[in-house]
């Protein structure tokens, strides 16, 4: 109990920076898992919530052996044995008996014993001799053997999918010989692609459960920054603010992944603390130190882009882990792009090996896909298929990101691919809005030209008047179409780039979006509607103008599309009219 209190009582906050930890007291919050019941056919199917020890060692009164707990990549396994080990050796939790039964606990990190294939030898190394003297450890190796012949014991092996068997041994877990299935429990943490491996079957696992991030995201990101922020900052007014950052730029689906989460905030504070405002924060850049953080796991050389060795898109630049990553990053990056933009689109975001292999040369698809799964950009699970596992990228937003930088290396993809795709359904150009921000960041003459073809689709959809449904007083009526400019141009502006040309052809300005003016010259030949609603009051406090004006001008000599004038307000001058 005293080792696990020195060794586990504190977990590391961000995946980035193994350094910066915590107590796990502070930091963690309930996870959201689930029980998954295996059916006769091999199907799995979700089941009730767990909300206590109970429900993860328990079967009705039936106490289970075989416990497999399984989780994308950052959803909070490690995290959670961590949380059950301290439990344990600290006796503080709401049903006591179901884990106070255990009278030892032998938790093992299996990322640590690749190689190793008996968890009897791993024990030994990774806590009798880490704990006891050298004179002690051949007697307590002993009292070890007998504690397993007559003890209830529990053992947690964490990071089955990081565990690799010798050479030449066709093992597909560690082996548990020694201990007794009468007296000893079992809980194995690991990604779904490794339970995914036909050499484990179904009769091997008692229970088997799945962990989806945090019960209360809300909750979590408060726990993460009254640890990470400065007492002078006031908590409940950061946490807000924060919130409103997520809002505002669509994160709230990362909020599944602890991991992912966790570098979001920690990116933000950081920005905060650079005195950068939090509304010029980049999308590119974010996503960058995700997948960043991502590519380390997998292979932790530093390496650097320069002068002589330019990044592929500026937002790499700094990186340390994206160049000796890049061979792999841009195989990744081609079939993302690939796939999310094809004919067949139930295959888009979930998609077999076989489907992936046409991504893939035969000789490098196994080491691709494997540096990619233990990265934890690609997931792997079983499902009942006749290729017997799916795959899928991490989170749908990084799939998204790797696209849009593999168009930005290759804009030919808009003219061929994408255009292609968009012919499938006129509406389908809304779907792929967070692909067009992205690029606004990394290359912008590229978005421009996307920004052009998606916008041929939204006139079709809107119209004459910019509006689904004719009702142009409402702002919530707006197209959606301008809302995915609006958050492109902020995403160019983040990222420092200038002449921004994005194409829009119906317009609604108002004091929220002056910045939408900045594209209005390079759309006069193809704008349909425009509406201002404006003050001079809200130009003057524009952050956009250089120097002050006494007016909002729009040169309307281009202007032979216009179907539809609104103006509201004052200090709105028109010009060109003939």
């Amino acid at each position: 109990m005293a080792h696990y209190n020195d060794t586990s009582g504190s977990v590391p906050v961000s995946n980035f920076d193994q350094s910066l930890d915590k107590r796990i007291t502070d930091i963690y919050s309930t996870p959201k898992i689930h029980g998954i019941e295996i059916k006769k056919d091999g199907k799995r199917v979700k089941m009730e919530q767990a909300l206590t020890y109970e429900h993860i060692f328990y079967t009705g009164d039936k106490s289970m052996r075989r416990i497999y707990l399984q989780g994308e990549p950052g959803s909070g396994k490690s995290t959670f044995s961590a949380k059950m080990v301290h439990d344990w050796s600290s006796k503080t939790f709401n049903d006591m008996s179901k884990i106070k039964q255990f009278k030892f606990v032998f938790f093992i990190t299996l990322r640590h014993s690749r190689g190793q294939t008996d968890v009897t030898q791993m024990i030994k190394k990774q806590l009798i001799d880490t704990t006891f003297s050298e004179d002690e450890r051949a007697d307590v190796y002993k009292l070890f053997i007998r504690v397993l012949n007559t003890e209830i014991c529990l053992v947690i092996r964490d990071g089955l999918d990081e565990w690799v068997s010798p050479d030449g041994i066709n093992l597909v877990e560690p082996s548990m010989a020694g201990f007794q299935n009468d007296t000893c429990t079992v809980l194995t943490t690991t990604r779904p692609w490794k339970l995914a491996d036909e050499r484990i079957k179904n009769s091997q696992i008692d229970i088997l459960l799945e962990i989806e991030g945090v019960n209360n995201p809300s909750a979590f990101s408060k726990n993460i920054i009254r640890c990470l922020i400065d007492h002078s900052m006031d908590l409940e007014e950061t946490v807000n603010t924060f919130k409103t950052f997520v809002e505002d730029r669509k994160l709230e689906s990362l909020s599944s992944s602890p991991m992912l989460f966790t570098l979001v905030i920690c990116t933000w504070l950081n920005a905060i603390e650079e005195e950068k405002h939090f509304k010029g924060s980049s999308m590119c850049a974010l996503y960058t130190t995700l997948v960043e953080s991502l590519c380390k796991r997998a292979n932790s050389t530093t390496g650097y882009f320069n002068d002589l060795n330019p990044p592929p898109v500026q937002c790499f630049s700094g990186t340390s882990y994206l160049q000796p990553n890049i061979e792999h990053l841009d195989k990744l990056a081609k079939a993302a792009c690939k796939l999310l933009f094809s004919s067949e689109r139930e295959s888009s975001i979930v998609f077999s090996d076989i489907l992936l292999s046409n991504y893939l040369s035969p000789d490098e698809f196994t080491v691709r896909k494997t540096i990619a799964l233990t990265a934890g950009i690609l997931t792997n699970r079983k499902d009942k298929s006749r290729t017997g596992s799916s795959n899928s990228f991490v989170h749908k937003t990084v799939q998204e990101f790797l696209a849009a930088y593999h168009i930005a290396c290759n804009p030919c993809i808009i003219d061929d691919v994408i255009s292609r795709y968009l012919k499938l359904n006129n509406t389908s150009y809304l779907e792929i809005s967070q692909v067009l921000i992205f690029l606004c960041g990394m290359n912008i003459s590229a978005a421009k030209k996307l920004s052009a073809l998606m916008n041929q689709y939204d006139e079709i959809r809107c119209g004459d008047n910019g509006y689904i449904d004719d009702e142009w007083e409402e702002e919530s009526n707006r197209c959606e179409f301008q809302r995915i400019i609006e958050s492109g141009i902020r995403e160019a502006v983040a990222n420092r780039i200038e002449c921004i040309q994005l194409t829009l052809s119906h317009f609604n300005i108002n004091e929220s979006n002056i910045r939408l003016h900045e594209i209005w010259p390079t759309n006069t030949y193809n704008v349909v509607s425009l509406y201002v609603n404006i003050k001079t009051s809200d130009f003057l406090r524009s952050p956009v103008r250089d120097e002050p004006t006494s007016h909002f001008e729009f040169n309307l000599s281009s202007c032979n599309t216009l179907r539809l004038l609104i103006l509201s307000d004052s200090g709105i001058l028109l010009t060109g009219i003939i």
